[in-house]
């Protein structure tokens, strides 16, 4: 019987796969858990495995040469990550490691470029990802370059709200990244997030404890971000 796939951006990629390839690749796919602080992918390893992330979240981390972390972007539910060195057969350009409980699908590299040659529009599929990922790679550059501390947390809690849920406040983000977490994210100190998440609370713009926040004025947030970038 052939094995069936549901997740959504796996879905739609074989959906661009001429038969009988499209059966050969879902029926060597791996579907993989991951625990959170996991590592999936290690920089600089030769893997060229290709992962789409179908629960949960995870972090795009590169270390310095004296061992600092820096923060690169966030991939959640619906992502694809690992293409690069599939495309180009170079070792990885970063780590990713899991930030929340995750369920991803592993696709050989070797298969994932069988697709591509299969088909004109399997490409197509895979360059418009790639698009988005240096579109939010170039507005974050602008953030990190152009924006005061106070703009960067308002963009970084727009990101967070368009992975949250609606609810009877506004739109709930859970997990509730940690200062440290928002700090890094940002590229400031955590003593300057706790003070500006302090101010949202007080303006009732948001509300939050350790598991989650709520983010009550989306409005009100996206009028800020507007106006700290002009």
């Amino acid at each position: 019987m052939a094995r069936r796939i549901s997740q959504g951006a796996l879905r739609e990629f074989l959906n661009c796969v001429p038969e009988p390839l499209h059966a050969q690749v879902v029926s060597r796919v791996i579907d993989i858990r991951r625990a959170k602080g996991r590592t999936l992918v290690e920089k600089d390893s030769r893997s060229t495995d290709v992962y789409f992330l179908v629960e949960g979240s995870a972090e795009v981390i590169v270390y310095s040469y004296n061992g600092r972390e820096v923060y690169v972007h966030t991939i959640g539910e619906g992502d694809v990550f690992g293409e690069i060195a599939a495309l180009d057969g170079k070792p990885r350009s970063a780590s990713v490691i899991a930030i929340a409980e995750l369920r991803a699908i592993e696709m050989h590299g070797e298969d994932f470029m069988a697709c591509l040659k299969s088909s004109p529009a399997a490409g197509i599929w895979v360059a418009r990802r790639l698009a988005l990922g240096v579109r939010r790679l170039t507005d974050r550059l602008f953030e990190l370059n152009a924006l005061n501390v106070q703009t960067r947390i308002h963009c970084e809690l727009l990101r967070l709200a368009e992975s949250g849920k609606p609810c009877s406040e506004g739109v709930e983000v859970r997990p509730m990244p940690t200062h440290a977490e928002l700090a890094k994210r940002i590229g400031t100190h955590r003593e300057a997030v706790s003070r500006e998440i302090s101010a949202l609370s007080k303006s009732n713009l948001i509300r939050h404890d350790r598991r989650k926040m709520v983010i009550i004025d989306l409005e009100r947030l996206r009028r800020g971000a507007a106006a700290g970038a002009r």
